[in-house]
């Protein structure tokens, strides 16, 4: 199998680098696609209007923001859970949000995983590099036929 791919949706520039030092420290063997707000998300992950027959790209998972400009995290949740193809791809929220209602809206949604951004100086991002290491080696995700299938 090759290198697997994550797709990272957030809009903070700066936390974004932090999170692929953090991958690169932790030797973590995954490409990261990046969308900065909900519609590139959507288009990304082949959600858009303008989507053609074009095969839709393999993620591994799914991270994202909530808050995001344009679309927020929960509609590019809600819509991966609506889409036949996507609905079993894992979707972990990464948010600055600890509020318990914001951790259960997401979980009721389909989130598969919620983790709160945090800084640790000893190790900046490196839980998320963490969080994506087990999303890519630990976790077993239904294949691509069995998604079909259903």
């Amino acid at each position: 199998m090759g290198r697997r791919t994550i797709l990272l949706v957030d809009d903070d520039r700066d936390y974004v680098d932090i999170v692929e030092r953090a991958m690169e420290h932790e030797q973590l063997q995954a490409d990261v696609t990046i969308a900065r707000s909900g519609p590139e998300a959507l288009e990304k992950l082949g959600l858009t209007q303008s989507k053609t027959d074009r095969a839709r790209p393999e993620y591994a998972a799914l991270f994202v923001d909530l808050n995001l400009p344009g679309l927020d995290g929960w509609e590019i949740l809600r819509r991966v859970r609506a889409d036949v193809e996507l609905r079993q791809l894992p979707v972990v929220v990464v948010s600055s949000s600890a509020r318990i209602t914001d951790v259960n809206r997401s979980y009721d949604m389909g989130a598969n995983s919620y983790v709160v951004k945090r800084y640790d100086p000893r190790g900046p991002g490196r839980y998320l590099a963490q969080a994506m290491q087990y999303w890519l080696d630990l976790n077993r995700a239904a294949t691509v036929a069995a998604r079909k299938a259903l």
